[in-house]
């Protein structure tokens, strides 16, 4: 399956032109995890809420808390 991002850069672009740029997030989150998260895990998801819903069920947080 090919990736969603070709590269690193091309995921952190994604992630600073997104809306979830200026969500609230857990404390303790790291932007690079979320990026790093999309880079590699990206074309498993179906849609950008899917995949950042799969990131933060993988870092313990509840999708639903964040309108995902």
């Amino acid at each position: 399956m090919a990736r969603l991002f070709d590269s690193y850069e091309a995921a952190s672009e994604w992630y600073s032109t997104s809306d979830y740029k200026d969500m609230a997030w857990y404390d303790g989150f790291e932007e690079e995890q979320l990026i790093e998260f999309a880079y590699a895990h990206g074309s498993e998801h179906d849609g950008e809420d899917d995949l950042v819903a799969a990131f933060l069920r993988e870092q313990g947080e509840d999708p639903d808390e964040y309108g995902l």
